[in-house]
Protein backbone atom coordinates (compact mmCIF):
# COMPACT_ATOMS: atom_id res chain seq x y z
CA UNK A 1 0.00 0.00 0.00
CA UNK A 2 1.40 3.38 -1.04
CA UNK A 3 1.96 6.05 1.61
CA UNK A 4 -0.36 9.07 1.60
CA UNK A 5 1.28 12.39 0.80
CA UNK A 6 -1.73 14.54 1.65
CA UNK A 7 -5.26 13.96 2.95
CA UNK A 8 -8.18 16.40 2.73
CA UNK A 9 -10.97 16.04 5.28
CA UNK A 10 -14.26 17.90 5.58
CA UNK A 11 -15.47 18.82 9.05
CA UNK A 12 -19.14 18.51 9.94
CA UNK A 13 -21.30 21.53 9.15
CA UNK A 14 -22.53 23.81 11.96
CA UNK A 15 -20.36 21.99 14.47
CA UNK A 16 -17.01 23.16 15.79
CA UNK A 17 -14.41 20.44 15.77
CA UNK A 18 -11.53 21.15 18.13
CA UNK A 19 -7.86 20.68 17.33
CA UNK A 20 -7.86 17.87 19.89
CA UNK A 21 -10.49 15.96 17.90
CA UNK A 22 -8.51 16.54 14.70
CA UNK A 23 -5.31 15.32 16.35
CA UNK A 24 -7.17 12.30 17.72
CA UNK A 25 -8.38 11.48 14.19
CA UNK A 26 -4.80 11.63 12.91
CA UNK A 27 -3.40 9.49 15.73
CA UNK A 28 -6.24 6.95 15.47
CA UNK A 29 -5.62 6.55 11.73
CA UNK A 30 -1.80 6.65 11.87
CA UNK A 31 -0.27 3.58 10.18
CA UNK A 32 -3.77 2.65 8.98
CA UNK A 33 -5.14 2.80 5.46
CA UNK A 34 -7.42 5.68 4.53
CA UNK A 35 -9.48 6.15 1.40
CA UNK A 36 -11.58 8.97 -0.01
CA UNK A 37 -15.30 8.71 0.64
CA UNK A 38 -17.17 8.68 -2.70
CA UNK A 39 -18.97 12.00 -3.21
CA UNK A 40 -22.38 10.34 -3.48
CA UNK A 41 -21.98 8.71 -0.05
CA UNK A 42 -20.78 11.79 1.84
CA UNK A 43 -22.92 12.17 4.94
CA UNK A 44 -22.98 14.17 8.14
CA UNK A 45 -20.06 12.36 9.76
CA UNK A 46 -17.88 14.41 12.08
CA UNK A 47 -14.98 14.09 9.63
CA UNK A 48 -15.18 12.88 6.02
CA UNK A 49 -12.15 12.00 3.87
CA UNK A 50 -12.59 13.94 0.61
CA UNK A 51 -9.36 12.94 -1.10
CA UNK A 52 -6.06 11.20 -0.51
CA UNK A 53 -3.05 12.10 -2.65
CA UNK A 54 0.22 10.23 -3.16
CA UNK A 55 3.50 12.02 -2.37
CA UNK A 56 4.59 14.37 -5.15
CA UNK A 57 1.13 14.46 -6.74
CA UNK A 58 0.66 17.12 -9.45
CA UNK A 59 -2.71 18.76 -10.27
CA UNK A 60 -2.71 17.43 -13.84
CA UNK A 61 -2.37 13.82 -12.64
CA UNK A 62 -5.54 11.77 -12.12
CA UNK A 63 -5.97 10.10 -8.75
CA UNK A 64 -7.36 6.59 -8.73
CA UNK A 65 -9.41 6.14 -5.54
CA UNK A 66 -7.62 3.49 -3.51
CA UNK A 67 -6.38 2.98 0.03
CA UNK A 68 -3.27 4.85 1.13
CA UNK A 69 -1.25 4.43 4.31
CA UNK A 70 -1.38 7.39 6.70
CA UNK A 71 2.16 8.00 7.96
CA UNK A 72 3.70 10.68 10.22
CA UNK A 73 4.84 12.71 7.19
CA UNK A 74 1.35 12.82 5.64
CA UNK A 75 -0.01 16.36 5.49
CA UNK A 76 -3.63 16.50 6.63
CA UNK A 77 -5.82 19.46 5.66
CA UNK A 78 -9.13 19.97 7.46
CA UNK A 79 -11.71 21.96 5.50
CA UNK A 80 -14.59 23.76 7.20
CA UNK A 81 -17.99 24.80 5.88
CA UNK A 82 -17.53 28.30 7.31
CA UNK A 83 -14.58 30.68 7.58
CA UNK A 84 -14.28 34.06 9.26
CA UNK A 85 -11.83 36.74 8.10
CA UNK A 86 -10.89 40.11 9.56
CA UNK A 87 -9.52 42.55 7.00
CA UNK A 88 -7.89 45.80 8.06
CA UNK A 89 -7.66 48.65 5.57
CA UNK A 90 -4.94 51.28 5.87
CA UNK A 91 -6.70 54.57 5.17
CA UNK A 92 -3.96 56.77 6.59
CA UNK A 93 -3.10 60.05 4.83
CA UNK A 94 -0.17 58.40 3.04
CA UNK A 95 -2.67 56.46 0.88
CA UNK A 96 -3.90 59.76 -0.55
CA UNK A 97 -0.82 60.21 -2.74
CA UNK A 98 -0.59 59.46 -6.46
CA UNK A 99 1.53 56.50 -7.52
CA UNK A 100 3.97 57.90 -10.12
CA UNK A 101 4.22 54.62 -12.01
CA UNK A 102 0.47 54.06 -12.50
CA UNK A 103 -1.03 57.50 -12.03
CA UNK A 104 -3.52 55.99 -9.57
CA UNK A 105 -4.29 57.30 -6.10
CA UNK A 106 -3.13 54.66 -3.61
CA UNK A 107 -6.41 55.08 -1.70
CA UNK A 108 -8.25 53.71 -4.78
CA UNK A 109 -5.84 50.79 -4.97
CA UNK A 110 -6.73 49.80 -1.38
CA UNK A 111 -10.34 49.29 -2.45
CA UNK A 112 -9.41 47.56 -5.72
CA UNK A 113 -7.26 45.15 -3.69
CA UNK A 114 -10.14 44.60 -1.24
CA UNK A 115 -12.48 43.84 -4.13
CA UNK A 116 -10.03 41.31 -5.62
CA UNK A 117 -9.50 39.73 -2.20
CA UNK A 118 -13.23 39.31 -1.55
CA UNK A 119 -13.76 37.94 -5.06
CA UNK A 120 -11.02 35.39 -4.50
CA UNK A 121 -12.49 34.32 -1.17
CA UNK A 122 -15.85 33.70 -2.83
CA UNK A 123 -14.47 31.65 -5.71
CA UNK A 124 -15.24 27.94 -5.36
CA UNK A 125 -12.25 25.63 -5.63
CA UNK A 126 -11.78 22.01 -6.50
CA UNK A 127 -10.58 19.84 -3.62
CA UNK A 128 -7.23 18.52 -4.94
CA UNK A 129 -7.47 14.96 -6.23
CA UNK A 130 -11.27 14.94 -6.32
CA UNK A 131 -14.21 16.10 -8.44
CA UNK A 132 -15.64 18.09 -5.53
CA UNK A 133 -16.09 21.82 -6.05
CA UNK A 134 -16.03 23.38 -2.60
CA UNK A 135 -17.44 26.79 -1.68
CA UNK A 136 -17.60 27.43 2.06
CA UNK A 137 -19.53 30.27 3.65
CA UNK A 138 -17.28 33.29 4.15
CA UNK A 139 -17.94 35.83 6.92
CA UNK A 140 -15.91 39.04 6.97
CA UNK A 141 -15.24 41.88 9.33
CA UNK A 142 -13.67 44.94 7.74
CA UNK A 143 -11.84 47.48 9.88
CA UNK A 144 -10.35 50.79 8.82
CA UNK A 145 -7.26 52.38 10.29
CA UNK A 146 -6.49 56.06 9.87
CA UNK A 147 -3.95 57.89 12.00
CA UNK A 148 -5.57 61.23 11.20
CA UNK A 149 -8.78 60.40 13.06
CA UNK A 150 -6.84 59.80 16.28
CA UNK A 151 -9.20 57.25 17.79
CA UNK A 152 -7.92 54.69 20.28
CA UNK A 153 -9.57 51.77 18.47
CA UNK A 154 -9.89 50.83 14.83
CA UNK A 155 -13.18 51.62 13.14
CA UNK A 156 -15.27 48.59 12.21
CA UNK A 157 -17.03 49.18 8.89
CA UNK A 158 -18.60 45.76 8.57
CA UNK A 159 -18.76 43.02 11.19
CA UNK A 160 -19.45 39.31 10.70
CA UNK A 161 -21.08 39.81 7.30
CA UNK A 162 -21.81 36.73 5.16
CA UNK A 163 -20.39 37.30 1.69
CA UNK A 164 -22.69 36.31 -1.12
CA UNK A 165 -21.57 35.80 -4.70
CA UNK A 166 -23.92 36.61 -7.55
CA UNK A 167 -24.64 32.89 -7.96
CA UNK A 168 -25.48 32.45 -4.29
CA UNK A 169 -27.78 35.47 -4.20
CA UNK A 170 -29.69 34.24 -7.27
CA UNK A 171 -30.15 30.72 -5.87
Amino acid sequence: VEEAGQVFLLMKKDYRISRNVRLAWFLNHLHQTVQATPQETLSEQELEVLSVLPPGWQPDEPVVPRPFLLVPSTRVTFLAWQYRFVIELDLSPSTGIVDDSTGEILFDEVFHALSRCLGGLLRPFRVPGSCIDFQPEIYVTIQAYSSIIGLQSHQVSLQGHLLLSQLRSEA
